[in-house]
């Protein structure tokens, strides 16, 4: 249950990554001054961030489908 939890969080969070951080910073560069922090630190922190929700999302749908059957 938590092995599986835990792979698939990986790859929704690589992907709110991509995003929201990659994308947005490449495409609308002109939007980012220099009060934002550098590019690797944003996706650090929302890769960090999203990883945890989606794990305990994911962990508790697994726990509901466990304990309903």
């Amino acid at each position: 249950m938590i092995k599986k939890a835990l792979k698939s969080a990986i790859g929704i969070s690589i992907g709110t990554t991509i995003g929201g951080v990659v994308l947005p910073r490449i495409l609308f560069s002109e939007f980012y001054n220099n009060t934002y922090p550098s590019i690797i630190k944003q996706a650090i922190l929302y890769f960090a961030i999203s990883y945890a929700v989606c794990f305990l999302v994911s962990l508790l749908i697994e726990w509901i489908k466990s304990n309903r059957c």
